[in-house]
């Protein structure tokens, strides 16, 4: 049974994990790291698996750049 809770708690994560690792390497990962500006799509595909991991730390970062962005 709690087996059965860590999985589908995990699933859940990864599944909002890998819809927000398609927005983030589309749009975000050009607004938090000014390095990746016109980075190719290989890049973008070798960082997938982080940003699938690391969701809820890159989902911060980039909505501080964002409101960073709004006040300047």
């Amino acid at each position: 049974m709690i087996i059965e809770i860590l999985l589908i708690a995990l699933a859940i994560y990864l599944i909002c994990g890998f819809v927000f690792a398609i927005a983030f390497v589309i749009k975000g990962v050009d607004k938090i790291d000014e390095g990746a500006h016109g980075s190719t799509i290989g890049f973008r595909i070798i960082i997938i698996p982080g940003a699938i991991a690391f969701w809820p730390l890159l989902l911060k970062k980039w909505l501080n750049a964002n409101k960073e962005n709004q006040h300047d």
